[in-house]
């Protein structure tokens, strides 16, 4: 993985090696090595948490010495969790915030170009956290969707991975017509939820594993606050595109159309916890799980 990101250096026959020089602003401007692990935007956000790096949209070096030595390696490498998430809820929103202009600045302005995440509930209510690039690049415990832009600017799921999935069990078994998995707590003591697959199954067994961990949080809890029954599950979760849902009679019911990673089935889950916003986080959260990158 680059972690000290070298700038461009061109040489007399010029960036396309046939001697042809072209006019550019980045002669007029320092141009520093950056660092890897300081991203800031979503593009440079993905580049770091998949080691595709390169020198262009992250924050300044901030250390002269070897990156092993950096407090910014050593931070990333002890794989820190994101502070101020809120409790009882697997799924956020996260929203793409430009940091205000400072008045008076244009080109010279610190604020230019630069933006946070700004954190919601699933159903769109503000959380009060704001979160840097940096931060999301280091957090060891957080899956992320693509991004998308809706009417309210460029956003992205960000989903928990559930510190619980190794005490979970999962047991499958396929059937000529569906293959049937069936959810429990640990060591199988409880029955969790009965998950079918018709078709194809459009998931992993550790997304399972964690809509199980998940669903267990929810045994003993009380339900959340908000909707229940079948309005607590909207139809579409904007963004993913492959999914939708539809509750009823105690059942959900998602369909996923053919995608890049599986292909189309249709999954029925009958969850042995109370059908409330709770319950409709957890499936939500699974399939921001599956959509991952």
């Amino acid at each position: 993985m680059p972690l000290r990101l070298d700038p461009p250096r061109y040489g007399p026959a010029g960036p396309d090696g046939k001697g042809w020089n072209r006019l550019s602003l980045n002669a007029h401007f320092d141009s520093p090595h950056h660092c890897g692990l300081l991203p800031t935007s979503f593009a440079t956000l993905f580049e770091a948490r998949t080691g595709r790096q390169r020198w262009g949209g992250y924050e300044r070096c901030v250390s002269s010495g070897p990156c092993t030595s950096c407090t910014v390696y050593r931070t990333s490498r002890a794989g820190p969790h994101l502070s101020g998430w809120p409790s009882g809820t697997p799924l956020l929103l996260g929203r793409v915030r430009d940091w205000p202009r400072t008045p008076g600045l244009e080109f010279a302005d610190p604020a230019a170009g630069r933006s946070s995440v700004h954190l919601h509930t699933w159903q769109g209510a503000e959380t009060g956290v704001r979160v840097e690039w940096p931060v999301l690049a280091a957090a060891a415990d957080l899956a992320l969707t693509w991004q998308f832009r809706d009417e309210d600017g460029e956003a992205f799921w960000l989903v928990r991975l559930n510190p619980a999935v190794a005490e979970v069990t999962v047991r499958s078994k396929a059937y000529e017509q569906h293959t049937r998995h069936v959810l429990y707590t640990g060591g199988g003591r409880r029955r969790l939820a009965l998950v079918k697959c018709h078709g194809t199954c459009a998931h992993e067994d550790w997304h399972l594993r964690h809509l199980a961990a998940d669903l267990s949080d929810l045994v003993d809890a009380a339900p959340g606050g908000g909707l229940t029954g079948a309005s607590a599950f909207p139809e579409l979760l904007p963004g993913l595109r492959s999914f939708a849902l539809c509750h009823a009679d105690g059942t959900t019911t998602i369909r996923h159309a053919a995608s890049r990673d599986f292909g189309a089935s249709t999954m029925t889950v009958d969850a042995y916890v109370p059908t409330s916003s709770d319950l409709a986080a957890a499936l939500l959260a699974h399939l921001a799980r599956v959509a991952a990158w």
